[in-house]
Parts: C-alpha cells; structure tokens; sequence
C-alpha cells in the first residue's frame, strides 16, 4: 500500500481554468461535462504534477492566454500556482515518521503544490515538530571543560601545567564568546564545532589529556547532531519518495495485427514512449520474449547458404529447442491473454493467438460464432481493437510502471458499444483496488449510476472558464445530460434486478395502485408486497417497448391494461409477441375487477369527482353522461355537453388529488375497499 494518497486536487492558472477550487478524489473519480468545458485541461495540469518522465509547465502555452501580459513573468513564476494535491499520510510510512519526530504529534496530511518555475513546496499538518539543538548545550560543555581544568592538581609548582590551564581557559573564554544564542544547526555554529577538536588538541599534555579527550568528544557528538538534517526536512524526503506518479493515457495506441519486427526494433530504440510503441511493446512484455529476440527465433541460422555447409546434428538439436521455446511462450501467452481478456468483455468470446512469422508477428483472432476462423485485428470492430489495446497495457503495466501511481484517462472507450462501456467501468473498479484513477467522460455509459457521488461536474461559464461542481449539479442541460442518462439508466437496472415488476399505462396507474394499497393497509388488510415494482410506460403505445426492454432482462413483468380499446388491442399484440405462452401475465382491469374498465371504474365515481373538485373544475354528472360506461368516458360526455375544457393532464392531477387525501384519511368505504383488494391481491397473486 502507498504510504500517500491522494484526497483533493486543485488546478490554477492552466489554460482556461483560473481556479478550479477543491476537486475531491476518491478511489475512482469520473470528470464529466460536454466538450471543451475543461476536462482536458484538468488532468493534463493534474498529470504535469508528478509525471513520470519530465514534462515542464510551460507558461507560454499553458498560463491563461487573457492574462498573460499583465501577470506572467519569469520574475514572477516562482509564486504562480498551477497544480496543488492534497494527501493523507498512511501506514508503514506514518510509522516511518513517527520514529524520526518521535513524537505522537507527527504530520497527518502533505500538501504538495508546483509552480510554473517547476518547483514544489510541501506543507505538513500538524506541523512537524521541531528538535532545536540548542548552544547552551555546547555552553555547559565549554562550563565543564573550564571547571575541570581547574581542579587539577599537582605535585608542587609546575610551571609547564599552569602555563597550559591558563592557555585553555583563555581559549574557553574566547570561544565562548562566539556562541550565539539559539541553535547549534547555523552554518556559523556547525563551522565552530568543526573547528574545535584540532584547536584543542594541542592542550593534551600529561595531566590535561583526559579533560581535552572528554571536551573533544561532546565537542565531536554535538558536531555530530548539528550535522543531522531537521526533522522537516527527514520527513519531506521520506514523503518525495512515496509521492505518487500521475500517469496520462488520452492515445492508447491501437495494435495492428502484423508488426513487421525489424522496424518497430528500430521505433523502440528512437521513441519508446510514443503511444502506439508503448502498445506493442506491451505485447512482447506479455509473451515473455524482447521483440530482437523474437525477431532472431525467426531467423534461419542453420541455412546450407549461410552456414557453407550442412549443419550437425547438435545444432539441428540446440536450434528446434530454441523455436520450440518460442512456440511455448507464444501459446502459454495466447491462453493467458484469451482467458483474461474474456473476464472484462463479455461482447463475444475471442480466442487470441500470437504468431511469429519471420520479420512478422501476428495476432489473430476468433469468435464463438465462428470459433474456426481466424481473422486479423484490425479487421474486428473499432471498439473491440481499443478494448483489447487498452487492456493489454494496462494487464503489463500495472505489474511496472503503474505501481504506486494515480491513473488518468482521457475520454476512455469512445469507440465502444454502451454496454461495453459498462464493462469498462467494473475494470476501472479492478484498477482501482492497486492505484487511484481518475478519468474524463462525456457518455452516460461510463457514469457508474450506483456511485454517482464519485462525479464532478465540469462546464464553461460564460467568460470561458473552467468551473467544477460536486454536491450540486449545474442548471446546465449540456453538463448534466449524462448525469441524467445515466442515472435513468441505474434506476431501470435497478427495476431488471427485481423479479416481480408491473407495468401499468401512465402515472395515475401508479399513484392509485401505490395508493389503495396504502389504503388497505391503514385497515389492517393486505397491501401490495414490498418486492413488487410498479413502472408507469407513459401511455399505452409506450408499454410494449418497455416489456421489451425487461424481458430482455431475464424479466417479464406483469401488465396492467385499460379494457378500452387501446388497451385490448395492445394486449393482443402482446399475447401474440412478446408475451406468447404466458397468458395469465397479461391482465386487463376488467379482469382483475370485474365490471371496471378503467383504473377510475375501480377508485369510483365519488372519488374521482372529489378529486376534479380539488383541482378546480366542478363536475355534475347527470344520467346521460353515465351512458359512457365508464368513469372517465362520464367525464368526458359531461365535458362534451357542458363546453369545459378538461385540463391537459387532469386524470393524473386528479389521482394525486385524490391520494393525497386518502394519505390525510384512509377511506372507509366498504366497496371501494372491496375492489381494492380484488385488484392488490390479483396482481400479487399473478406477478
């Protein structure tokens, strides 16, 4: 585990964005917004951080153009800001610092940021604590080398001794007047103790020796410590150390299918970090066998024509070992790379088969349709050929380069089929586990709809900048689309998940089933069960589509019909269709409650008319406006008869008139309750 990890990032003064504010990393981070809104620029600024190869800032191209005269200088790039990231210290290396500082005060987050004259400062919070070595400590040493001098005795007058006391107190007293109060760590202190031993020396006669030896060894031992670097400083390299690397894929480099060996020998020597280089490279890393290596395996060295003469045996021998090896390491890597690649797509399954051929090497590659026929790579669909590439480098590099690094992707699976892209996003999970990731998206597809938390949102203001949202999302239909998409598309996996789903025609549907099913309940009656879901189509045409989509799930759900004639002739097609052989999956209201053909036949006339007088519009129905046969087709002759213009949307105001007041007060009337439960306990009966 990485002794740093990344919490926040923030960008300033990189193209157009002048202050991104505090970007929030998590283990996966997903930067959507429509194009140039500013992604880009995040994560190039992002990957100039710590890259893994040099790649300077450079304020010519990069400072905000508009603002580049009146602010930017060379003077002035040490104090410009570009890229600031916030970390937590972790274990081991928290432990690491902890027995430098030696307190249990050590620093718990660094944050590190670079300027444009490429220089990184990092500050430590809490602090990390100071160890002063201060000068009275070389004060009580010159005290005791003075006090001990003086205490030594002799045998009567000895003119020698008394003429070295006197010297080494003359020196004490000199040199302690060039100690300065504060620390021994001054270059002017540090320069002092250095200097001290060879002046003292000379005083070691006879009865002063052991005074001199024991001065010069806490003169030594204090040298020692002020030599040591500050605490700060220890812990700021330990920290540089485990600074992660930040690397950038926008190009991933799609493989051909023929690598014609002696030039991309030649293109790994001049430019191995070029994007499509890198990618092949990966393959070769994979097989086990330098691309030279493979390159000679293919060779004929025993050829009569270059040899003179006819090989021996021993060579024949050393020489079919060699290709059998190469043949192995070939096979082994093509069922490896085939049965891990076959974990993350699920399109089809592929066989992949390495192949060296001379000054070639091939990859090859069939399908579960056509398992015996071998087609190129480049002849697969885009989307196939970027996955493929993009999952080589990452299966090689994660086990390289990639260890203790912050991953970041440009627009990753643009070419890929939506649910692809789904795929794309559980392999981010997998990557996730060893490194953090960070990655820019536009498609609704690679939003990971149960984790939407992990999304910043990022849009052009009106001036052209760059501006980044996290807990609210802006008023800006071009930024949140995918948001929206993708959320959508989260909430209907999360209705294919369940088994037991009815599909009903719009809205009031729903808002009447949920509420008499409440109502029932408020009457200690059964309600309809917790694990059923009701879906509203958006009206009859619509509820087709909608059983397609979950039957393509592994799901067929129940569907409510109005018994009018929309609703008869959507139930034919269904039973003839999608629904052939499952009958009792098709339910029109009529069956379900005999005598009602629509969802209002079942709530009642009384109901239904409270509800149009809650919203304003004033019903009296009369005899002939019952002739309708139902209570919306009632409505309706009324409204013919009288002239009123019936609201647009009024059967679904009414519903939510309606069971708003059964919420404030169950109904209590006995048939209403009664054909409640006929339609609650006939749809969880057959769902």
């Amino acid at each position: 585990m990485a002794g740093l990890r990344a919490t926040h990032f923030m960008v300033q003064n990189f193209r157009n964005v002048d202050d991104s504010g505090w970007i929030k990393l998590d283990q996966v981070t997903a930067l959507v917004g429509r194009n140039e809104s500013g992604k880009t620029a995040l994560l190039q600024a992002l990957h100039k951080f710590n890259p893994a190869t040099k790649l300077p800032y450079l304020a010519q191209r990069e400072f905000p153009r508009d603002r580049f005269q009146s602010e930017y200088s060379a003077t002035k790039a040490a104090g410009i800001p570009v890229c600031s990231v916030q970390f937590v210290i972790e274990e081991p290396l928290r432990g690491r610092i902890d027995s430098i500082t030696g307190t249990p005060g050590s620093p718990k987050t660094v944050l590190y940021t670079r300027y444009y004259d490429q220089s990184i400062r990092a500050n430590f919070e809490p602090p990390v604590p100071a160890q002063p070595l201060d000068s009275a400590a070389l004060t009580k040493l010159f005290e005791k080398f003075a006090a001990t001098v003086r205490r030594i005795e002799t045998n009567g007058p000895d003119e020698a001794t008394e003429t070295v006391r006197a010297a080494i107190l003359t020196w004490v007293a000199e040199k302690r007047k060039l100690v300065q109060p504060g620390s021994l760590k001054t270059a002017a202190a540090k320069a002092l103790l250095g200097a001290m031993p060879t002046e003292v020396a000379p005083f070691g006669k006879p009865l002063t020796a052991s005074a001199v030896e024991d001065f010069t060894k806490g003169v030594t031992e204090l040298a020692a410590e002020a030599a040591k670097p500050e605490a700060g400083t220890l812990v700021r390299q330990l920290c540089d150390k485990e600074l992660p690397v930040l690397i950038y894929f926008e190009d991933y480099g799609v493989l051909d299918s023929a690598v014609y060996l002696p030039r991309f020998i030649q293109d790994l020597g001049l430019s191995p970090d070029d994007s499509k280089v890198r990618t092949i490279n990966a393959v070769f890393t994979h097989v086990g066998l330098a691309p030279a290596e493979i390159h000679e395996l293919g060779k004929n060295p025993l050829d009569p024509k270059v040899l003179g003469r006819e090989p021996n045996p021993t060579e024949v021998a050393e020489e079919q070992q060699r290709k059998e090896l190469r043949a192995i390491r070939l096979n082994s890597a093509s069922l490896d790379i085939t049965e891990k690649f076959s974990h993350w797509w699920h399109q089809r399954r592929h066989k992949i088969r390495y192949h060296a051929d001379g000054d070639f090497f091939r990859i090859w590659i069939s399908d579960d349709k056509r398992p015996g026929v071998e087609i190129e790579l480049e002849s697969r669909s885009k989307g196939f050929q970027w996955f493929f590439s993009f999952y080589l480098v990452f299966l090689v590099e994660s086990d390289e380069g990639h260890k203790n690094a912050i991953l970041l992707l440009d627009e990753p699976g643009i070419h890929l089929h939506p649910t692809a892209q789904q795929e794309l996003i559980s392999f981010f999970e997998e990557l996730s586990t060893r490194n953090q990731l960070v990655y820019s998206t536009h498609s609704p597809f690679l939003i990971d709809g149960e984790h939407v938390f992990r999304v910043r949102t990022v849009r052009e203001t009106e001036s052209g900048r760059c501006e980044v949202s996290e807990d609210i999302w802006p008023a800006d239909r071009e930024t949140t689309f995918p948001l929206q998409a993708a959320l959508g598309y989260s909430m209907m996996q999360t209705l294919f998940a369940g088994k037991r789903n009815v599909l009903v025609e719009g809205l009031a549907d729903y808002l009447y089933i949920h509420g008499m099913s409440l109502a029932l309940r408020a009457h200690k009656r059964p309600g309809l069960p917790d694990d059923v879901y009701v879906t509203p189509c958006g009206g009859t045409k619509l509820v087709g589509h909608l059983a397609s989509l979950f039957i393509g799930q592994g799901v067929r759900p129940l569907v409510l019909l109005d018994d009018d004639e929309a609703g008869r002739a959507r139930a034919d097609a269904l039973l003839k269709e999608l629904y052939h052989g499952h009958d009792s999956v098709v339910l029109l209201s009529s069956v379900a409650v005999p005598g009602s053909l629509e969802i209002e036949d079942i709530v009642g006339e009384s109901a239904v008319i409270g509800g149009l007088n809650e919203i304003g519009v004033n019903v009296q129905l009369k005899d002939e406006d019952r002739k309708a046969g139902s209570v919306v087709g009632s409505i309706r002759a009324w409204a013919t008869r009288t002239g009123t213009d019936l609201p647009e949307g009024w059967k679904m105001d009414v519903a939510r008139a309606v069971v708003n007041g059964w919420a404030a007060k169950p109904p209590d009337d006995p048939d209403l309750l009664k054909r409640a439960d006929q339609l609650i306990s006939t749809i969880s009966a057959r769902v």
